[in-house]
């Protein structure tokens, strides 16, 4: 008996230290994913740089107003992915005195501003695309085709390196970058045709059908940054289920409170209240919230923690 006493404590001690093992992996993956963030979007935002000078050259030189347009949401994207980096570097601070959750959360504050920032330029391309439509602009054909070649190389490297974003803040600039992508795509094909077809309403269209597809894609991102922002509970954990679980735990009599938010929609973070039963000792509350850690980690919750209110 005893000896099945001493196995039952040694695989309850290397459970507890495996799911210990596994918080601190986790957190190590989450820091290495932030510094990868910073990296990704520095290079987008130096190569767009580059980008800028080309449009530049290529609006005047092809006398083109789709290309002149591109140019000046060229802009909008250099000022927005400054944002973005800053945002996601500071993201990498340990917590401090200021702020004791660490600096994650300015990750999602540079979603939010970068997401603002380019569905305002958007929809100014889409207000001047729309009064095109009624009187197109019969641009330089050729050179059109010459730009957008070299725009799509640029543009096809920075969404090559911000592939699999893990954060809001790469997320938000990928999908501006995939839609830069698709626009100069089109601008590509559209230069092609007027090589052949004086038919420049065409690029005015498909000028329209790209911000749009951007827009409706940025607002879900900018909404989503706006929930975690405010504490919504994260979608990947049942609730349910783990009060339940909780509840099931002997010793516990009720759950008084249960906060379940997200840092940054990677770090999942659980303050719970539990009402305890009656006669219970001191190494009674160590097994609960033993056994509550261990059903947080189950459910990718980093950090628990646990207060309990024992019944009068």
């Amino acid at each position: 008996m005893k000896d099945k006493i001493e196995s039952i404590e040694s695989e309850k001690v290397k459970n507890s230290e495996n799911n210990q093992k596994f918080a601190s992996d986790n957190s190590h993956m989450h820091d290495f994913e932030y510094h990868k963030a910073a990296e990704n979007i520095s290079f987008a935002f130096f190569l767009n740089i580059l980008f800028m000078v080309v449009v530049g050259i290529g609006a005047v030189y092809t006398n083109s107003m789709a290309i002149l347009a591109d140019l000046l949401h060229g802009l909008s994207d250099t000022i927005a992915l400054g944002f973005s980096w800053f945002f996601q570097r500071f993201s990498e601070k340990e917590e401090d005195e200021k702020f004791t959750y660490g600096y994650r959360r300015f990750s999602l504050l540079g979603a939010v501003i970068t997401s603002a920032i380019v569905i305002i330029g958007s929809f100014l391309i889409l207000v001047e695309s729309i009064s095109r439509l009624f009187a197109p602009v019969e641009p330089y054909a050729s050179g059109m085709v010459f730009v957008a070649i070299f725009a799509i190389f640029l543009k096809t490297l920075s969404v090559w390196k911000l592939r699999g974003a893990k954060t809001l803040n790469e997320r938000a600039v990928s999908i501006h970058l995939i839609g830069d992508l698709m626009g100069w795509i089109a601008l590509l094909i559209v230069g092609i045709i007027l090589i052949f077809y004086n038919i420049p309403v065409l690029d005015v269209l498909l000028s329209i059908a790209i911000t749009l597809w951007m827009i409706y894609n940025l607002a879900k991102t900018l909404f989503y940054s706006f929930k975690i922002l405010l504490l919504e509970a994260p979608g990947n954990v049942d609730q349910n289920k783990l009060k339940k679980d909780i509840l099931s735990i002997e010793g516990i009599d009720d759950i008084v409170k249960f906060y379940l938010w997200s840092l940054d929609n990677q770090k999942n973070i659980l303050t719970v209240k539990i009402s305890l039963k009656d006669d219970l000792k001191v190494s009674d509350t160590e097994n609960i919230k033993e056994n509550i850690n261990d059903l947080g980690f189950i459910n990718g919750i980093e950090d628990i923690n646990i207060e309990f209110d024992k019944k009068k």
